[in-house]
């Protein structure tokens, strides 16, 4: 490749820089997303190139919009050919592309927020039964089987925020 350009009146030099001697961290770290995908190109100094790519992958995810990550994934994919890399980029979107709602704490998270808010309108029902028809605490922790505690606990809150 020229490292310079002549013509007429006008000479320009300039250094021409090998990426492979490039230290692929030195982009990884920006916060720059152009920079970030050049870093494909760049030296992986022995690291695991699975784990670089996913790097590369996961930080672009971090810094852009759904349109912005679509729009970088492709030119990355299009490096990734330079150095044929298009295995690992399958494996690393398949990698970001994880069905949250599939893992099994998202789940456990689901079944206690329908509990939390089961209890919730069960307490707030509790409450409407004593303030608005008189019915006693008893009566109540008895009929919607519900430890007393608890109640008087959420009674409790529930004034203070008044």
């Amino acid at each position: 490749m020229k490292s310079q350009i002549k013509r007429d009146k006008i000479e320009y030099s300039y250094d021409i820089i090998d990426m492979r001697d490039i230290a692929c961290e030195e982009l990884l770290n920006s916060n720059d997303s152009s920079a970030i995908a050049l870093s494909i190109l760049c030296d992986f100094k022995g690291r695991d190139k699975q784990s670089v790519i996913n790097t590369i992958l996961r930080r672009l995810r971090e810094l852009n919009n759904d349109r912005d990550f679509e729009k970088y994934l492709e030119i990355v994919t299009l490096y990734s050919t330079n150095r044929g890399l298009e295995e690992n980029i399958k494996k690393g979107v398949e990698m970001l592309t994880v069905d949250i709602e599939k893992t099994p704490f998202y789940q456990m998270g689901v079944e206690q927020g329908k509990e939390l808010g089961i209890k919730e309108a069960t307490f707030k029902n509790a409450m409407l039964m004593i303030n608005k028809f008189k019915l006693s605490i008893d009566d109540i922790v008895e009929e919607l089987n519900i430890k007393k505690e608890e109640l008087l606990e959420y009674m409790s809150k529930k004034n203070s925020q008044k």
